[in-house]
């Protein structure tokens, strides 16, 4: 991989991972245009740097953590379960492109499903079970884990801000599972300059993103990313398929 390619899925990494339009995909569509070999690994690297940018955005919230930790912890539960089960056919199915227009579909109808989302519930087991399960579809590429957990989340009543909030709490474990699932990025390490620039590239378009985010939530715009994933999907499926 070039320097330039390696940077430039840096940037990609930070800038999408946060704002629901699935840094999987992105990722994936980018080294398949670069004709690389869309690597898990890789992208695990990548989602290393961002994991940091959540930890120091949310530096001041450890509070919140703690209080929500039970909630957090049942959430997660799902997502762990089908990436140890499933995590060779999830491995199969980064490395192929063509289910892209579909899992960007699904982004889009989760976005747009929060158009009309009232703020009537606080979170509970229930709730957050169902989180942690659309959390677990974002598994896929092209799925966005922020848009499925935040409008999930939104869609079950709860007020935006704590959507935001318990979306990244969320992040947090399922960020330290990937890596511990994929002991290559631990154990053989191999950290050249511009690796190094652009895992640090990444965190600080990711730490931009959350803000960028938290802005966009709390002006309850969010349904407006369906627009821009929907017309991605539309757009892969014309390209892999009628083309």
């Amino acid at each position: 991989m070039s320097a330039l390619s390696s940077l430039l899925l840096g940037f990609i990494q930070g800038s999408t991972e946060f704002l629901p339009i699935s840094s999987s995909g992105h990722l994936n569509l980018t080294q398949y245009f670069l004709n690389l070999t869309p690597s898990l690994t890789f992208d695990v690297f990548l989602n290393t740097a961002t994991l940091l940018s959540v930890l120091v955005f949310f530096r001041g919230q450890i509070k919140y953590f703690l209080s929500n930790l039970k909630y957090i912890l049942v959430a997660t539960l799902p997502a762990a379960f089908i990436g140890v089960l499933l995590k060779d056919q999830i491995s199969i199915i980064f490395s192929s492109i063509h289910f892209l227009p579909l899992f960007f579909l699904i982004t889009s109808v989760f976005l747009f499903s929060t158009r009309t989302a009232k703020n009537k519930s606080v979170l509970n087991y229930k709730s957050v079970l169902i989180i942690g399960l659309a959390q677990a579809l974002a598994l896929l590429p092209g799925v966005s884990r922020s848009g499925a957990t935040i409008a999930t989340a939104l869609l079950l009543g709860i007020s935006p801000i704590d959507a935001f909030k318990f979306s990244f709490c969320l992040f947090i474990p399922v960020s330290l599972g990937a890596l511990l699932l994929d002991s290559s990025v631990i154990l053989s390490p191999s950290f050249s300059t511009v690796l190094i620039y652009s895992f640090l590239l990444s965190f600080a378009t990711g730490l931009l993103s959350l803000f960028l985010l938290q802005k966009i939530i709390n002006q309850k715009t969010f349904w407006y990313f369906s627009i821009y994933t929907f017309t991605v999907s539309i757009l892969l499926f014309f390209l892999f398929y009628l083309r």
